[in-house]
């Protein structure tokens, strides 16, 4: 039946139908998400006495017309280790979370909040988050793989960024068209990177598929823009119009002519930082010098650009000038008629683009970024299709909060810093995650918030997490990917997909944060690809979580995790050989947090039993047990 596709498609003429025909725009643009932003009031509560700010009103006032209570809050055992990992992405000590529980200040959750925010790990963390947007990796990946030297660079731009609460705007300005924006200013040159971190097959494309191949690589760039910074699948209308939202082929061109006169590039960056851009060159030659990953342009005179017929580069249709998706014009106008100067290098379109995107009056920028806040501290936004905020998209199940956090975000500057306080300080975020049948019953999926709901740590959360249990994290930041060790039998050196170091001992520089490990495309760390680390071959806004069988058997059995309990075992040994004291330490250091004295007992009697490798082994149960891996 393939065949019979392909004979269909050549008898029915794309340029048959056009976008101003077949999309309603004026009806389209009444879509919620296209709309300008609201004057929003804060809604009035019967129970004001429940929340302590404006969050609170608007969770409040739907779980009042449902009928549902709020949980009681969660002890402060449970809130220091929420906010731990959701800030930072690692779990506090024994020591911090009985300081926490001895200090009865009321500023202290404040205060916990405030130095999480400006620890250099938060960066690492939320960082992370972006990375999977960005469809970070260390190789290009298809069959051959080969290394990307540089692309570190990129993910150290975007922790340094998160860390330095860079305003919003910035760094999407600076991501699309950094080489425009600064030009002297080689973080801008990295920031571009983000156009150049999907897959890609450089060196290896035949002369004849050479355009084509640009185009894809091209599309790879206008499909992760719409997708990442707009919450809409652009992509879809490559090669015809979109079937579920008012986007065009026509406007997929015009963002085409946006980005048609860019290339990758290779730039050299001297000892003293500075960039060379005499010496750039275009990346794909045969064994060019390593360089930063950029994205520039070839010239200020821009590449013609023209519809293709069901996307391929030889069936060239009408011609197409810049443009934005003519359903979001009204938010935010943009006229691309200027003349690039004789002396630019660029025709400076991408930065009017970029202009347009982070503009405060395009209202869905900053809506689809103020969910994907609320979102990873709630494990599921406000809306729950992410990237795609577009007719076939999920409604917000709080629509007028989600308008409040969009506007919040544009007041503090584009400084996501703030939001995340205001998010943490409230009494929703405060809550229990305690099941409640009666709640349950009304709201499955607790889309109104009547508890916090459980989520399971991420892959890099996991492993970071038994680092610090066993006090062997290297919290060294930055530079080249590391390589720990991975099963000797899924390695080939003579083949570059499956090349990789073999590491027989781990070591202190092995046992970094895992936003560090080296992402090869086509060889994953397994533990971290077990654990639900995304494919980069494609944005991720929003990982799966699985349960199965594998995932266990990797924490009981793999040698990563035996190391380092046998680790943790020898330091608590040297502070008591009290069975009963070894079994609370070990408790303490797992779980972080006071450990019931039914299972103190009951690990003393394990201890009791089991002899000289109990300690170990049961640091190995611990680390297998929920308490460990989820968060409440």
């Amino acid at each position: 039946m393939r065949w019979l596709f392909f004979i269909l498609c050549f008898l029915i003429d794309p340029l048959s139908v056009r976008a101003a025909d077949s999309v309603d725009l004026e009806k389209a643009r009444q879509h919620w998400a296209f709309l300008p932003f609201n004057k929003i009031e804060l809604p009035k509560v019967k129970q004001p006495g429940w929340g302590v700010n404006e969050v609170d009103r608007f969770v409040g006032s739907r779980l009042e017309k449902a009928e549902l209570l709020p949980s009681e809050p969660a002890d402060k055992a449970t809130l220091i280790r929420r906010v731990y990992f959701d800030l930072i992405g690692l779990p506090p000590s024994p020591e911090q979370v009985r300081a926490f529980l001895a200090n009865k200040s009321p500023l202290a959750y404040e205060k916990l909040i405030d130095g999480l925010l400006a620890s250099p790990h938060y960066g690492e963390r939320w960082g992370r988050h972006w990375l999977d947007l960005a469809r970070y990796a260390d190789s290009s990946g298809y069959h051959s793989d080969i290394d990307r030297p540089n692309a570190w660079r990129y993910r150290d731009y975007v922790i340094k960024s998160f860390n330095d609460d860079k305003p919003y705007a910035q760094f999407i300005r600076e991501q699309l068209a950094g080489d425009e924006v600064a030009p002297k200013n080689a973080q801008s040159w990295i920031a571009t990177g983000f156009c150049r971190n999907g897959p890609s097959n450089d060196g290896n494309v035949r002369p004849a598929f050479a355009e084509q191949y640009r185009l894809d690589q091209l599309d790879d760039v206008i499909s992760t823009t719409g997708i990442t910074f707009l919450g809409i699948t652009v992509g879809c209308a490559r090669c015809h119009d979109h079937k579920t939202a008012p986007i065009s082929q026509i406007d997929y061109y015009r963002l085409l002519a946006v980005f048609n006169n860019a290339v990758p590039r290779e730039v050299p960056m001297g000892q003293d930082g500075q960039l060379n851009l005499k010496k750039m060159v275009k990346s794909g030659k045969k064994n060019p010098k390593p360089g930063l990953m950029a994205l520039t342009e070839v010239g200020a005179e821009p590449r013609l650009t023209h519809l293709l017929i069901r996307g391929q580069a030889k069936n060239q249709g009408e011609e197409v000038q810049p443009g934005v998706p003519k359903v979001l014009e009204p938010l935010q106008p943009v006229s691309f008629n200027s003349k690039p100067n004789k002396a630019s290098r660029t025709t400076g379109r991408r930065l009017i683009f970029a202009d347009w995107v982070a503009a405060e009056n395009n209202t869905l920028t900053w809506r689809v970024h103020a969910n994907r806040i609320w979102q990873f501290h709630f494990g599921h936004g406000l809306v729950r299709t992410p990237n795609d905020f577009g007719p076939a998209g999920s409604l917000p199940t709080h629509p007028a909060l989600l308008e409040w956090l969009a506007q919040q975000l544009i007041i503090e500057g584009g400084c996501v810093k703030p939001i995340h306080k205001k998010i943490l300080m409230s009494a929703t975020y405060r809550q229990s995650s305690s099941y409640r049948a009666e709640a349950h019953a009304k709201d499955q999926d607790n889309l109104l918030y009547w508890r916090v709901s459980k989520r399971r740590l991420e892959a890099e959360a996991i492993r970071d997490g038994i680092l610090v249990v066993s006090g062997k994290l290297n919290r060294k930041t930055g530079g080249p990917g590391i390589k720990p060790r991975i099963p000797h039998e899924i390695i080939d050196q003579r083949s570059q997909r499956n090349k990789w170091p073999k590491v027989k001992q781990e070591r202190i520089e092995h046992w970094r944060r895992s936003v560090y490990v080296y992402v090869k495309r086509q060889l994953m760390m397994p533990m971290l690809e077990m654990f639900d680390m995304p494919s980069p071959s494609m944005p991720c806004s929003r990982r799966i979580v699985s349960t199965i069988p594998t995932q266990a058997l990797t924490l009981l059995n793999d040698p990563f995790v035996n190391e380092q309990a046998a680790y943790c075992a020898r330091e608590i040994i040297k502070i008591s050989d009290d069975k009963k004291a070894q079994a609370k330490e070990a408790l303490w250091r797992v779980l972080a947090r006071p450990p019931k004295e039914e299972w103190i007992e009951e690990g003393r009697r394990f201890l009791d039993k089991e002899g000289e490798t109990g300690l170990t082994d049961f640091i190995v149960v611990l680390i297998n047990s929920s308490q460990f891996s989820y968060v409440d």
